[in-house]
């Protein structure tokens, strides 16, 4: 639990009442490689810190092909936001690529904290404020980047990244095939 803490002190300082009232609703849970966390039109409720492992955030495409919007690694927070906020059916599937664990949190009990503890609605902010801004930056690599510097910011943001999750699901983050990657490894071998 320290590792989240030390992260929320970097929003903001909390009292020790507000402390002990968020603790209670925090809970570390372990999950294997495959667990599907959010499935797509079911409503959500959590909210995840990952303190540990590797997740994706995907969607589906008509033609039934997920495709990955997000990878989500250690010191991360990871939920279907948009359906929590909403209190909509998540268009965004979370899942596990490998042994997790995390620190959970029910979406509403910490909204209805945030309610009595403006310092706890301050990292609701805050987190919010660090989304939109990684959602930011995807969206203008994708328009402005080609796939090989977009694969490389990706290893710039989580090095060794080959090493934890499988081809398929970093190509498909990075919007390309499988075969696409593999040439731009092979480019950036050899370019070396």
């Amino acid at each position: 639990m320290e590792i989240l803490l030390k992260r929320i002190d970097s929003f903001t300082s909390l009292s020790s009442e507000a402390m002990k009232a968020l603790q209670s609703i925090l809970h570390v849970k372990t999950y294997a490689a495959g667990t599907i966390l959010c499935k797509i039109d079911e409503l959500p409720t959590q909210v995840y810190f990952i303190k540990s492992g590797f997740a994706r955030g995907y969607a589906w495409s008509s033609k039934g092909t997920s495709y990955n919007r997000a990878i989500y690694t250690n010191n991360e927070f990871m939920a279907s936001l948009s359906a929590l906020i909403q209190k909509k059916k998540a268009t965004l599937a979370l899942e596990c690529l490998t042994a997790c664990e995390t620190i959970e949190t029910n979406f509403y009990d910490f909204i209805e904290l945030g309610k009595k503890y403006p310092e706890i609605a301050l990292i609701y902010s805050k987190v919010l404020e660090e989304n939109f801004i990684k959602l930011e930056i995807g969206n203008i690599q994708l328009a402005t980047m080609s796939a090989t510097e977009r694969y490389l910011a990706l290893r710039k943001r989580i090095p060794r990244i080959d090493n934890h999750i499988s081809q398929f699901h970093i190509a498909s983050h990075l919007g390309i095939t499988p075969i696409q990657l593999s040439r731009i490894r092979k480019g950036l071998l050899t370019s070396k």
